[in-house]
């Protein structure tokens, strides 16, 4: 599909009929056009490193489609620079790193003073169903021993997608990775995303 044809359907369907295009379908994403089998590697790097299965796994974004969706852009097409936005959806694993995060930091004071426009910025993401885990920053001198296993979740996430950035035809510039607890969060996210974008469209 041409940035064209997507801005067409844009001002004529509803948001939820696109979402297929640019989250639930599990097809081979456009950076992997050239070498689709290199997008089953790429998952299972994932699977193999973070426990998820393949259907949990997408790229969204430019590396999904060939041109971004983020409002401003005009729907730039995806180049060597781009970003790949992965998105996992896996309810445990997102459970696991957010119990994680309230055990080494339940957010009372005095911890919610020391960490402030951190916290506050994890919080926002919890209230729509996602976290970014390489944003979420623990110090172990602060926090002391309860933020090991907030660290090692971290690494474990970071290592998956270094791992798996190994294998699109051709390097990019990140790997960026986010976690929702299920898909409904992803696809409110990705609706409310597809409204501000058609606003510009109508504009």
């Amino acid at each position: 599909m041409t940035p064209d044809e997507f801005r067409e359907r844009l001002r004529g369907r509803a948001e939820a009929e696109l979402l297929g295009q640019c989250l639930l379908d599990e097809s081979t994403p456009y950076v992997f056009y050239t070498a689709p089998q290199s997008w089953n590697t790429f998952r299972d790097e994932l699977v193999a490193r973070l426990g998820v299965d393949r259907s949990d796994i997408r790229i969204v974004g430019s590396g999904r489609l060939g041109f971004s969706l983020k409002p401003g852009l005009n729907f730039r097409g995806f180049r060597d620079t781009s970003d790949i936005d992965v998105v996992i959806v896996n309810g445990a694993l997102f459970d696991q790193l957010w119990i994680s995060l309230l055990e080494a930091a339940y957010p009372r004071p005095p911890i919610t003073n020391r960490l402030s426009g951190w916290l506050q910025s994890r919080r926002n993401e919890l209230y729509t169903g996602w976290l970014t885990p390489l944003e979420i920053k623990l110090d172990l001198k602060i926090i002391g021993t309860r933020a090991k296993p907030v660290l090692d979740f971290n690494l474990r996430w970071f290592d998956a997608l270094k791992h798996a950035s190994k294998h699109p035809p051709r390097r990019h510039q990140d790997i960026t990775g986010r976690l929702y607890r299920t898909w409904r969060h992803a696809e409110l996210y990705h609706l409310h995303s597809l409204a501000e974008l058609r606003k510009g469209v109508n504009e």
